[in-house]
């Protein structure tokens, strides 16, 4: 088996685009209906401090769909 390795998005000052690592703030959204596969998404959004030019912006951090007997988690 292989190593699991943390991938982490890098997310991009929509003024400026330097690159900012991590959000300072994160917060869950939970979609109110189930997609087809009866998964329900819970969005973890995060706030993000431009370190170059101090512009605050919302971005998506990660997706968890949960269901009946998986967990799918994309960044």
């Amino acid at each position: 088996m292989g190593k699991a390795k943390k991938t982490s998005k890098v997310k991009k000052c929509p003024e400026c685009g330097t690159e900012v690592q991590e959000p300072y703030k994160t917060w869950e959204l939970v979609a109110p209906f189930p997609d087809k596969k009866m998964r329900i998404t819970v969005t973890i959004m995060g706030m993000y401090e431009c370190p170059n030019c101090g512009k605050k912006f919302r971005a998506v951090v990660s997706k968890v769909k949960l269901g009946p007997g998986e967990v799918e988690i994309s960044k």
